[in-house]
């Protein structure tokens, strides 16, 4: 039994044809030393399609489930009821938008429900944000 390293030095040579340093750090001791750049932040477009790819996801993830529990007719007709629910709620919200002159969803909440209806629904948002 051998100990040690028996591979030759033109084996432990990297993609880069450079011998691998074995006592090497992984990392390096600063960000300089591999030319990392200033991270500006993201724009408004690219949170916007983050978020809603991470919404869409999840719903499609979903379906093969919904269709295996439900069968495939049941499973159709729930998605479709799930859409019109959808649909009608959307127009609902931008009909009292519109007349409570509302920008924002928690200013409609307060519109309709008061200082405790918005209230809660901040709360709400902050429960769900912190299990997702």
């Amino acid at each position: 039994m051998t100990t040690g390293n028996i591979a030759s030095k033109k084996e432990r040579k990297s993609r880069r044809n450079k011998p691998v340093d074995e006592n090497a750090p992984l990392l390096p001791k600063r960000q300089e030393d591999v030319g990392f750049d200033e991270f500006n932040g993201a724009s408004f477009i690219g949170a916007v399609f983050n978020l809603s790819t991470t919404i869409v996801g999840a719903g499609i993830m979903a379906l093969p489930a919904i269709m295996k529990v439900l069968g495939l007719v049941l499973g159709v007709a729930l998605i479709i009821f799930m859409a019109f629910l959808t649909e009608a709620s959307i127009e609902m919200l931008l009909r009292f938008s519109r007349e409570g002159k509302s920008a924002f969803y928690g200013g409609l909440m307060g519109d309709a429900f008061g200082k405790t209806g918005r209230i809660m629904l901040q709360v709400a948002v902050l429960i769900y944000k912190i299990g997702t």
